[in-house]
């Protein structure tokens, strides 16, 4: 219970209770002010009436018949809530269903008893309390008059309002206090189930994820987001494995050739030509490796967005033209065919620098890997206000199921492990692009492979 008293949301809860029993507590003050004041007014505004329509019969020297007027309206209006006191200069009872009154002028309030009321039969109204307001006032003759009315309307109105007040009060209090409650046991439902969720991730099971009500709520989406950066983070501890793999894989060959060139060229040392060679192509296998690290850097500079620096406004078709005219002639020479279709005058904005070493790398691979006679081209266009390029060759392809692959870190497909590379291209081109916003497709190109570029207009 002392967990849940602790928590946020019981807290919060708390707090509203607070705020909805002061809220009560003015709107008791206002509706109770209110309605005495309103019921006070219509009691005054009836007690004048009634004071003006009983004059009426008054004429000064007629005291006698005017006492029986008063008593015989009185009489015909048995049950009626006024009260009269009619008395000479004395103060002496002359008519009225009130035994005696203190000669006031003008408004009064006063509480009284039922011993003070009589019927005109003369039989007692009863010994409850009661409270009277009334108004009085001293005629031209000397008799004074007093009108009034029994103040029970108001007393009643004012227990009805706050005995509802109260019992409302505490229906609110009572059901914020549970809310609260019941709003906390499932606050904490939810957090121990994070809890169980990272102490299960933390003690290596990293697959686990915090469940998801489906109530679309701010902790769902908390979750969901959660859920994502573990994903994210997961993906990159198995990137990590597949990277520390490929490079002890891709590096081993290399460096194992380096050290036994360097051995071949210790042995053949007396002969100079020999041991040039030797030596020629342990640096040659150095440059390799210096490569593949210039590469991984290069994409860590990438990713980390400081390149953005250098953004500006590019003539895209322009790039993508130097491209084709530096690649042109390689391809001839490999006995394959580079076509390029580009639309003039088509701007960007980014990194000059980077999207030609993203086309190149493009062009670069569907040489490597495409045999004799193959087609290759190149293309940029408007397309519904946005920018498709396409880089696209009639090789063998890729499979499907391989074509996410081919983007990660030092990944080759089988049949490409004899040929020149790093299998750090297309991680390049991946990086690059998302840099610049540009999002990436591989498609069939029946045969071969087309890679879609959409830039974001």
């Amino acid at each position: 219970m002392l967990r849940l008293l602790r928590t946020a949301s019981f807290r919060l809860a708390a707090a509203y209770a607070v705020v909805t029993g002061v809220t009560f507590i003015v709107l008791f003050a206002l509706t109770y002010w209110i309605a005495t004041e309103a019921l006070d007014r219509q009691i005054r505004s009836g007690i004048e009436a009634e004071f003006a329509n009983v004059l009426t019969d008054w004429r000064p020297g007629n005291r006698i018949g005017f006492a029986k007027e008063l008593d015989d309206t009185i009489l015909t209006r048995a049950g009626a809530p006024f009260y009269f006191f009619y008395a000479d200069e004395t103060g002496a009872k002359l008519a009225g269903n009130l035994n005696h009154a203190d000669i006031v002028q003008g408004w009064r309030t006063s509480s009284f008893t039922g011993a003070n009321l009589v019927r005109i039969d003369g039989s007692a109204e009863g010994d409850d309390d009661h409270q009277l307001i009334a108004a009085g006032k001293t005629l031209a003759d000397g008799t004074y008059l007093m009108v009034g009315d029994d103040a029970f309307r108001v007393l009643s109105a004012q227990e009805a309002i706050t005995n509802a007040f109260a019992w409302a009060s505490l229906v609110a209090m009572t059901l914020s206090v549970a809310l609260g409650l019941a709003v906390s046991q499932r606050f904490l439902r939810r957090i121990d189930r994070i809890n169980l969720t990272t102490h299960a991730i933390v003690h290596g099971d990293l697959k686990e994820r915090i469940p998801v009500s489906g109530t679309s709520d701010e902790k769902d989406r908390l979750a969901i987001n959660l859920n994502l950066m573990l994903d994210n983070n997961h993906a990159l501890m198995e990137s990590l494995k597949q990277i520390s793999a490929s490079v002890a894989h891709d590096l081993r060959t290399p460096l194992s050739r380096l050290r036994q060139g360097l051995e071949d060229a210790k042995l053949s040392f007396q002969g100079q030509d020999r041991a040039a060679e030797i030596i020629e192509q342990a640096i040659g296998e150095t440059d390799g490796i210096l490569a593949t690290f210039a590469a991984l850097l290069r994409i860590a500079q990438v990713e980390s967005g400081s390149r953005r620096a250098g953004f500006r406004q590019l003539n895209l078709s322009e790039i993508f033209n130097q491209v084709y005219s530096a690649y042109s002639a390689v391809a001839e020479d490999q006995g394959k065919f580079l076509s390029a279709a580009v639309e003039p005058g088509i701007g960007y904005f980014g990194d000059r620098d980077l999207l030609t070493q993203m086309l190149a790398n493009l062009v670069e691979n569907a040489l490597r890997h495409t045999p004799p006679k193959t087609s290759i081209g190149m293309s940029l266009k408007r397309d519904n206000g946005s920018l498709l390029a396409q880089i696209r060759d009639s090789g063998p392809g890729i499979p499907v199921d391989q074509r996410p692959k081919v983007f990660e870190r030092f990944y080759r497909l089988d049949k490409s492990r004899s040929t020149p590379g790093n299998g750090l291209g297309l991680t390049l081109v991946t990086a690059i692009a998302a840099l610049h916003n540009i999002k990436i497709a591989l498609q069939d190109n029946e045969p071969g492979l087309r890679v879609a570029l959409m830039f974001e207009a």
